[in-house]
């Protein structure tokens, strides 16, 4: 009997496309789930009862990169330099955050997902780097996005150390906010030169969460890459 690959649902977001509203990803994403051994499924803004049906079908979730996240939900002020928001967005991947927490399913977050993944489980944000970090490095390159721009140190302690099998990567980088402090749920286990939080993973050891602010399904024949979708997929079996 052939294997079923295990179905890891990737949200979705809205936008214009030839004047219709039409539901945007990079393919990069189900690219990196397939070479890992999974089924993408996409999951657009919906109601919250389907939102829920799908969370408890599916065996992994991905929350994929996209706009800023509105630090309404964070108890925050609009700083001037904060970027486009969507607020139906945000409340509807914080939901599936949520649902996906409860129901112990793996969660993988990548840049803004790994943002609205700290913030749905009450963490922070800092709105916008240069204006809260004493020299920062160029978070937002403008290299290509399968080059990589800057060196992250990982937590020797941590899981995303154990998988990445190294103390360092290099690894992209697009984007202006990151995590201020980390939710009750989780741990940084990552950090760019400036000190920058570069990933987050769940204290819980047998519940996958893992949140990292690069982008690894655009560098997927890099080291310790493929391992994080290879790890969602593992989790996602169990």
């Amino acid at each position: 009997m052939k294997k079923v690959s295990p179905m890891i649902m990737i949200t979705v977001s809205s936008a214009e496309h030839n004047g219709n509203q039409s539901s945007i990803l990079h393919r990069k994403y189900s690219d990196a789930i397939i070479q890992a051994g999974g089924l993408p499924v996409f999951l657009p803004s919906v109601n919250q009862g389907l939102t829920e049906q799908m969370i408890l079908k599916c065996d992994g979730i991905v929350l994929p990169g996209g706009d800023d996240v509105d630090p309404f939900f964070y108890q925050q002020h609009p700083t001037p330099e904060l970027g486009i928001v969507n607020r139906t967005q945000d409340e509807f991947e914080i939901q599936a955050v949520r649902l996906a927490e409860q129901n112990k399913k793996p969660l993988l977050g990548i840049c803004r997902g790994m943002n609205i993944i700290n913030v749905a489980l009450g963490g922070t944000l800092i709105q916008h780097i240069p204006a809260e970090t004493e020299q920062p490095v160029k978070h937002k390159q403008q290299a290509p996005r399968n080059i990589p721009t800057h060196e992250v140190s990982i937590k020797k302690s941590s899981f995303l150390h154990e998988l990445a099998g190294t103390p360092t990567l290099q690894v992209n980088s697009f984007h202006h906010q990151s995590v201020k402090s980390a939710a009750p749920p989780l741990l940084p286990c990552a950090y760019a030169p400036d000190g920058i939080v570069e990933a987050i993973e769940s204290r819980n050891k047998d519940h996958f969460i893992l949140g990292v602010q690069w982008h690894p399904e655009e560098l997927t024949a890099s080291p310790g890459m493929m391992s994080i979708f290879q790890a969602l997929i593992a989790a996602a079996k169990k």
